[in-house]
């Protein structure tokens, strides 16, 4: 395959990863940090891309105060590859904003949008899945779809309907956001119902088509002043543009769309407590670092980098060592941890455990 023919890949990175605390912190938020392996969320992004297109196909969606950040870790990126949002306001903005660049730069080419902190293995079941949804994204806006594994509340699901004539794709008949226990459970019997990874494919003028016809309130500030000169002049569009995810603002109404399974398995990196999905285990505990000892304990999910770490008659904590704090936390209590973080921020004297 020619470069020309290769899809333009955006990984969005600009998230805080609050509940990675206090591994991810301001100047150096969790897609930045190594979680689950020995490359950093960000770098596991990349090199997943790689698999379907070249790096000078590959732009990161960020912030401004990020882009140093990552030009410093990742060296050989491309400078000129970033996607700069001057404020934070959800997906649907920043690929909007995206779309415009490509079609500038590329002509029509297939995008995918990926984000930055999934956990996907393995990566040749990755690679295999996305070039048939590429195929489908001539015509169609593709979402990919994971079969659950567990009744899980904090993600978004899809019920769909018939496969589409090629067979490679599903018709999309509903769009479920966060259910219940009750109905989480449920879906998991119920063969037509998938998560939403949040794993995107479409052509270009597609999804500009699509923008046009259902979020106009969003690309029309944008493409008014496209391309901007400064970062001010699409700051100043930017704060009339509604905050929107691309689920709702196009996804949940585009008549012209389809689901690809994926072969995967995929995971929401989303707090340490999906450590205990991902990471191996070892009489029910899992741990991140040197020797580790467990006595009468269960339950307990450890990155520590002392020599060796003794868990006795403990059960269900979660333990991060970094080297200006060592964080303790109850599974259950890590519900409050943003709340604790806003007391944090505001006591002086603890401001700088947080940047």
């Amino acid at each position: 395959m020619k470069n020309s023919d290769k899809p333009v890949v955006l990984i969005m990175a600009g998230g805080k990863g609050e509940r990675f605390w206090p591994r991810s912190r301001t100047n150096s938020p969790k897609q930045l940090r190594k979680v689950y392996s020995n490359k950093t969320l960000l770098k596991e992004t990349i090199d997943r891309a790689l698999t379907i297109t070249d790096l000078d196909r590959i732009f990161i969606g960020t912030n401004a105060s990020l882009k140093k950040a990552i030009l410093e870790q990742e060296k050989s990126f491309p400078e000129k590859n970033f996607i700069i949002e001057p404020e934070g306001k959800n997906t649907a903005p920043i690929i909007a904003l995206a779309s415009l660049h490509f079609q500038a730069m590329f002509g029509d080419p297939i995008q995918v949008v990926l984000s930055a902190d999934a956990f996907i293995d393995p990566v040749k079941e990755f690679t295999k899945t996305m070039k048939l949804a590429i195929q489908e994204a001539e015509e169609h806006l593709v979402l990919l779809g994971i079969k659950p594994s567990r009744p899980e509340t904090g993600y978004g699901y899809i019920s769909t309907g018939k496969f589409l004539p090629k067979g490679k794709s599903l018709q999309v008949k509903e769009f479920v956001e966060k259910p219940n226990v009750k109905k989480a459970t449920g879906y998991i019997k119920k063969s037509n119902m998938y998560w939403n990874p949040g794993i995107f494919i479409w052509k270009t003028s597609l999804i500009l088509e699509e923008f046009r016809a259902y979020a106009n309130d969003i690309l029309a500030p944008l493409e008014n002043g496209f391309p901007f000169k400064t970062l001010g002049g699409l700051g100043q569009s930017f704060r009339v543009i509604p905050s929107q995810p691309v689920d709702i603002a196009i996804m949940e109404r585009s008549k012209r769309i389809c689901m690809v399974p994926a072969t995967f398995q995929w995971d929401d990196v989303g707090s340490w407590l999906s450590l205990e999905r991902i990471l191996p285990q070892k009489s029910g505990n899992q741990h991140q670092g040197k020797e580790v000892i467990y006595h009468n304990s269960s339950g307990v999910i450890s990155s520590v980098s002392k020599d060796l770490v003794a868990f006795l008659g403990v059960e269900d904590l979660v333990v991060v060592e970094e080297e200006d704090v060592l964080f303790i936390s109850s599974k259950k209590g890590l519900d409050g941890i943003k709340d604790m973080l806003g007391q944090m921020k505001k006591n002086r004297s603890l401001q700088k455990y947080l940047e």
